[in-house]
């Protein structure tokens, strides 16, 4: 951000022989000290505008997030928009009402998408609004639109593309075009929001009264001073294996120092961690290129060692899409040709496990040289997880649990780039760099007489593990229940001794477990919350918060769809009802989702 300038001029002297009487001297000394002060506030507040009538222009800024990125670059917007004489409110898409958002002149949009193109849970039923046939028009409105997704997925950024479509179709005007951003989204929304804001600053009225007012809110965490360009070195100071060795799976716990870091964070909250790729990886792809790891390329501006490049800045595991359709084109493969014409889904399927060294050693060997390489692989983005841990139990520490993701297919070894970093390349006394992802929507209640409800099968555990540390903490009055499942219950019941120890102390009122494979028939989470159907929703009754943490694809929706059965049954609700229900859980932030 731009430092304010400071001053250097001085008021200039009057000597007393100057040919001026002493009502002379006295009017031209107070007009060159206001001179001057006039000129130290100017300077002072260079980066903004010098008007009062312009900073009264209000502009409304709507995020829908699933992990906190959209939030942090509302917030963001938010702050840079002072500087074009805008009066900015930041919103939670779950806290705006559809006719006062009609209202607003002046409007972005931030959202991310999750799951298989679907809408943040915070964003949904605001969607679902705007989407409906009934839906006021926007056309005093101006507007545009920051995407956060990943090209890994299939459809990529679709639910920023279609707010951007739905607000034009209901009279909106664009004044700058969507940006669609990948997982390294940090430096396309500053360029966004460099573009937009001074666009935006000029259109409109000058009047506040559509403003959408704020509703009343838990205080902000505060904003760790680290990030992905600035990241802190965190000493790993333990780790051990969570799943006895019978166990087909591989759950490590790390443990992280933030001492000298200055930082903090809340449950709830996940940490970035920035991997490096194994060396047997960045040596095979090497090798395939027909490159030496010494050789100097170009990469993000600076020239640099290949090896260095592979290792710290690319990502050589996981290929692009670009790189895909590029090795298809070369490979001459009319099999995987034809692929490129079935759509995203077909594509994903005809290389899905493949790395990128599977690609090129069995559709395009000798067909790319590692510029090639640099120019269509994308970087190598930080990953990110769940913290397992209370700051307020773990003094200085951050807890991590970690599934290690290991494979073999097309008789190779696979390995995960940040599971397998941790696993087999870091040991105690080992940096690791890192910065923190604030989540305050997925944190404890304040109300500490509060109960709350926890579903996390497999590494789901992470932040409720952290939870009841919080709650352990703080002496919280509240019940807390967790679903816990995984596999096997004698190989693959993380923590089992703590949260044993927890029930036995009271602390967790409930613990219900679900270990697949423990019988003939699977048995998972969704199962054991209808069988505890009746308390469950009791509990909902009396001011329950719902969490759930793991997988979005299955797991995810099987609980959801669990809730709402759960709810129409004992609730006595038809299927709309029901709906509603859930609904007004996520509105009160009762009913709330980390999954990936």
């Amino acid at each position: 951000m731009m430092e304010h300038l400071k001053s250097n001029k001085k008021v200039p002297f009057l000597p007393q022989d100057i040919p001026f009487n002493d009502d002379q001297r006295q009017w031209l000394g107070g007009f060159l000290a206001g001179l001057h002060t006039r000129l130290l506030v100017k300077e002072e507040h260079v980066t903004t505008v010098n008007t009062a009538s312009s900073q009264v222009k209000p502009l409304t800024i709507i995020y829908g997030s699933q992990t906190g990125n959209a939030e942090s670059v509302a917030e963001e917007a938010a702050e840079i928009a002072k500087n074009h004489g805008l009066t900015a409110h930041v919103q939670d898409m779950d806290d705006v009402e559809l006719d006062q958002l009609s209202k607003v002149e002046r409007l972005l949009v931030i959202t991310s998408t999750y799951g298989e193109g679907e809408m943040p849970d915070n964003a949904q039923a605001l969607w679902d609004d705007i989407s409906a046939e009934d839906a006021p028009r926007f056309d005093n409105t101006y507007f545009s639109v920051l995407a956060l997704g990943d090209t890994n997925y299939d459809d990529f950024c679709l639910a920023g593309i279609e707010w951007d479509e739905r607000l034009e179709a209901l009279g909106a005007t664009r004044v700058a075009n969507r940006v669609d951003c990948d997982v390294a989204y940090e430096s396309p929304a500053q360029e966004w929001i460099a573009e937009t804001l001074p666009t935006i600053a000029q259109k409109g009225s000058q009047g506040g009264s559509e403003v959408i007012p704020a509703p009343s809110i838990a205080p902000k965490k505060v904003k760790p001073k680290y990030n992905r360009d600035n990241p802190f070195e965190a000493e790993l100071v333990r780790k051990y294996t969570l799943n006895n060795p019978n166990s087909g799976k591989e759950t490590c716990h790390y443990e992280l120092s933030l001492l000298d870091s200055g930082e903090s964070y809340e449950a709830g909250d996940a940490i970035n961690l920035l991997p490096c790729n194994r060396p047997d990886l960045v040596e095979e792809l090497i090798s395939l290129l027909g490159a030496r790891k010494e050789q100097h390329e170009q990469y993000d501006g600076h020239t640099q060692e290949l090896q260095k490049i592979f290792t710290e800045d690319l990502e050589i595991r996981i290929p692009s899409k670009e790189f895909i359709i590029e090795v298809a084109t070369r490979s001459g493969d009319q099999t995987f040709i034809a692929k490129l014409n079935e759509g995203t889904q077909a594509l994903n399927e005809f290389v899905w496990g493949l790395d990128c060294v599977d690609l090129l050693s069995r559709y395009a060997p000798n067909a790319f040289t590692a510029s090639d390489f640099i120019r269509l692989a994308k970087p190598l983005a930080p990953r990110a997880y769940s913290i397992s841990s209370s700051i307020k139990q773990h003094t200085n520490e951050v807890h991590l649990t970690i599934a290690s993701v290991r494979y073999h297919q097309a008789d190779r070894a696979h390995n995960g780039v940040c599971s397998t970093f941790l696993a087999d390349l870091c040991e105690p006394g080992s940096k690791i760099k890192c910065y923190f992802a604030p989540n305050k929507h997925f944190s404890v209640p304040q109300d500490s007489t509060a109960p709350i409800i926890m579903i996390g099968p497999g590494t789901g555990i992470a932040p409720f593990r952290g939870f009841l540390e919080e709650r352990l903490a703080t002496k919280a009055s509240g019940d807390n229940w967790l679903f816990f499942g995984d596999r096997t219950k004698e190989n693959d019941f993380l923590y089992q001794q703590e949260l044993e120890q927890m029930q036995e102390s009271g602390l967790l009122t409930h613990l219900d477990l679900a270990f697949s494979r423990d019988q003939e028939q699977k048995i998972y989470v969704q199962d054991k919350m209808q069988a505890q159907g009746e308390r469950l929703f009791s509990w909902l009754e009396r001011g329950a918060y719902l969490y759930v943490c793991g997988d979005a694809f299955k797991m995810a929706k099987d609980v959801d769809k669990a809730l709402h059965n759960i709810i129409a049954q004992h609730g006595g609700l038809n299927e709309a009802e029901s709906q509603e229900y859930v609904a007004n859980l996520k509105k009160q932030k009762r009913y709330v989702r980390d999954v990936y």
